[in-house]
């Protein structure tokens, strides 16, 4: 599709984002094998086929249908990999869902509120005006504190799994 965003290699301080690939299935892996990363994201770790297959889809960089570009990235530190950060993209509209997962042996570091930061300045600088969003559950205080670094609120509107939308929209009063 022409002039649909495409994931490009973001850097800051500390982290290399490299846009995803198949190639980063064997070592994400072992950085997703923990159980905790799974406690308000619900699912398990993924088997290396399984995270090669998602990665594949994941990489065409777009919907089926057009509508949402697909950006993902790896979180690289001095060469390895600790986590992801991933934004979906309407294609006619001003909206990016953001999420984050960093590994957790890599947890505790600010690593998370890096690497989205990146993510949501790079994808500003591409297509502004836009509105950031993302979907944490009520219960996970380390992804609400990304997100409120991020300058996202809670909005009081739950999604069928429970997990509340966050946003960078003014409150309505």
């Amino acid at each position: 599709m022409t002039g649909m965003l495409r994931a490009e290699l973001i850097t800051t301080d500390r982290f290399t984002l490299e846009p995803l690939g198949v190639h980063h299935a064997a070592e994400m892996t072992k950085v997703l094998a923990g159980t905790a990363i799974y406690k308000y994201i619900g699912g398990q770790a993924p088997t290396a086929q399984e995270l090669a297959n998602r990665y594949a889809a994941q990489s065409v960089g777009s919907s089926p249908d057009g509508r949402e570009a697909w950006l993902n990235w790896i979180i690289r530190e001095q060469g390895r990999s600790i986590g992801f950060v991933q934004a979906t993209v309407e294609a006619d509209g001003p909206t990016s869902d953001v999420a984050w997962v960093v590994g957790e042996a890599f947890q505790g570091r600010g690593a998370a509120t890096e690497a989205a930061r990146a993510m949501v300045t790079w994808l500003r600088r591409r297509q502004p005006p836009v509105r950031i969003t993302a979907s944490i559950h009520p219960e996970n205080t380390a992804s609400s504190s990304v997100a409120r670094h991020l300058g996202l609120t809670p909005s009081g509107h739950f999604d069928a799994d429970g997990e509340e939308l966050w946003d960078d929209a003014p409150a309505a009063d």
